[in-house]
């Protein structure tokens, strides 16, 4: 993989579909009115396009969990950056293959496994990048999974085996560490607005914590980076886009932040 080469990022998550209100005017009858298909990382994702030369493709996350084999070839074959955000390990541990009767066959049924050929990417010089969010890292009750997948040796972080959602509608305090940092360098980070809330992580031995935030008196990993063979693997705590990042988003340094990320 050629790392100099223009910015290609895929992005997988942070989509909703919103199913609108739901009108109750008798015991026996509801109506529900409206549909509304969002993506959330439009400010992200606008950031990454905001690039120069990039090109960005954004999936939600049930395109993945039903995305073929040889599509998921092809896009690991394109991208020079991939960035997961709110996407639980379920979208990459089975296939709808899997639970469809038709193609169960007389053979045993079986696929790469998705971990490892993000691996194998990022040790070829791929750069794998994780937002926060309730499906990351460990999540909401746990269900982010990824501290119990063949990937989490990789990410710059430990995650909990717990919940590990922290939530705060005041915001938490932040500090650089290495301001010198090709990533956090030349950004004004007095002025960053209030995070609403984070994942809970460990700072990974021999891993960059470059952002930290704190909470009750203790201070967590918030933007950390490590090397992987001729990739690089970054993970950033919080949301890039709302709800927790609904203040973030608009911050005057926002764009600069994310381009240096993907292109220190």
């Amino acid at each position: 993989m050629n790392t100099t080469e223009s910015p290609r990022i895929w992005h997988v998550g942070n989509w909703c579909i919103h199913l609108g209100q739901t009108y109750v005017e008798s015991p026996f009858e509801t109506e529900r009115k409206d549909v509304e298909f969002l993506n959330y990382a439009a400010p992200f994702i606008d950031a990454l396009r905001a690039i120069p030369n990039a090109e960005v493709v954004s999936q939600p996350s049930w395109e993945l969990y039903r995305m073929p084999p040889e599509e998921f070839d092809r896009r690991l074959a394109w991208a020079t950056s991939i960035v997961f955000g709110d996407v639980e390990t379920k979208c990459l541990n089975l296939h709808p293959d899997f639970f469809t009767r038709a193609k169960w066959g007389e053979r045993p049924l079986t696929f790469p496994d998705r971990f490892d050929q993000l691996r194998e990417w990022v040790y070829a010089g791929g750069h794998f990048h994780m937002n926060g969010g309730w499906y990351s890292f460990s999540g909401q009750l746990s269900k982010g999974g990824w501290g119990r997948s063949r990937f989490h040796d990789l990410l710059s972080v430990e995650c909990i085996p717990t919940d590990d959602l922290i939530e705060s509608t005041s915001g938490y305090p932040v500090r650089v560490p290495d301001p010198a940092h090709s990533m956090t360098k030349g950004i004004d980070w007095t002025t960053m607005p209030p995070l609403l809330g984070f994942n809970e992580t460990r700072p990974r031995p021999g891993c960059d914590v470059l952002v930290e935030i704190q909470d009750q008196g203790k201070w967590y990993p918030l933007l950390a980076a490590r090397s992987a063979g001729k990739g690089k693997v970054t993970c950033w705590m919080s949301g890039a886009s709302p709800h927790w990042g609904i203040n973030f988003m608009k911050w005057k340094e926002y764009r600069r932040f994310w381009k240096q990320v993907f292109v220190p």
